[in-house]
């Protein structure tokens, strides 16, 4: 029988890492995580703690990994991530990285009081379902990867009376006011992430992050709206897109998604998508009303932590 290891990762683990991301299984899961730069995407996340990546061995090969976004807010959570590969699945490695990485979540100090453990899977995927009840995950949410067809006739953006539109320049000001309108719009959605401008400068030091592809909308001198897109592997998304209180209703979300999907398709031929919280009707109708349709569902289960 061989010798089955469950460990912290180390920097020397980095080949062993990329081996098992770029397991097609695993891609198909975590497709942010895909490619070359892959594992170096994963531990750039500012949320995901280097000490809380897990490793699998069998007989010296890699097997699996996990690894934990630890997420600050009113009541924080964690979001768990792992995958192993076919060959050694059905040996209990699954449960065993899920309870190491579950483990580093309760004992690391970053992000005190972490409420709520938290699993997602593309659906469908009827052995992880089964998988994650057993663990004592119940579920809790639907996400909704949209897709819109690229060359599709968007129109170009209609900006509010009074709205103009600045590029994101990397300076710390702009910084500061993408904060302040982040909070002020997601303040009150699920699992809101409250984070810091700490680690908004980290995420801007991930691979494939660019400033250009933010957009910052201002009334008065006051942020009151932005879209941040993201370049993945394996398509586009709208990563982010938020309007403050004061500035809903008058078309501003509307014209800050046309700004995204004009630039994903300016600057790549990757797939134009989004997710979206399944139970935020408001924003589904704004996406459909725009061309997204569906394309894949993601199902979130919970636990206490």
């Amino acid at each position: 029988m061989l010798e089955t290891i469950v460990r912290a990762f180390e920097p020397a683990d980095m080949p062993a890492l990329r081996v098992v991301l770029a397991e097609p299984a695993i891609a198909e899961q975590y497709d942010m995580y895909a490619g070359a730069d892959g594992a170096e995407r994963l531990l750039a996340d500012p949320y995901t703690p280097a000490a809380g990546v897990r490793l699998a061995f069998v007989g010296g090969e890699p097997a699996g990994f996990a690894c934990a976004i630890v997420l600050p807010g009113p009541r924080p959570w964690a979001m768990l991530r792992g995958g192993v590969r076919p060959p050694f699945q059905r040996r209990g490695i699954g449960r065993a990285l899920h309870e190491s990485a579950a483990a580093f979540v309760r004992e690391q100090t970053a992000v005190p009081g972490v409420a709520e453990l938290a699993l997602a899977a593309w659906q469908p995927i009827e052995s992880a379902t089964a998988m994650v009840e057993r663990m004592g995950y119940r579920h809790d949410r639907w996400f909704w990867l949209m897709r819109r067809e690229r060359g599709a006739g968007a129109p170009a953006p209609a900006w509010p009376d009074g709205i103009r539109v600045r590029t994101f320049d990397g300076s710390e000001e702009m910084l500061l006011e993408w904060r302040g309108a982040y909070h002020d719009s997601f303040a009150e959605n699920y699992r809101f992430v409250a984070g810091t401008v700490e680690q908004d400068r980290r995420r801007m030091k991930q691979p494939g992050f660019r400033p250009d592809g933010v957009l910052l909308a201002h009334r008065d001198d006051r942020c009151v709206g932005f879209c941040a897109c993201v370049l993945h592997p394996t398509r586009g998304e709208i990563g982010t897109l938020g309007t403050t209180r004061a500035a809903r209703g008058i078309g501003l979300g509307r014209a800050l998604l046309r700004w995204g999907v004009a630039w994903l398709e300016r600057e790549s031929t990757l797939p134009v998508t989004l997710l979206v919280d399944g139970a935020n009707e408001g924003a589904l109708g704004l996406y459909r009303s725009e061309g997204f349709e569906v394309a894949r569902t993601r199902r979130i289960w919970a636990r206490p932590a």
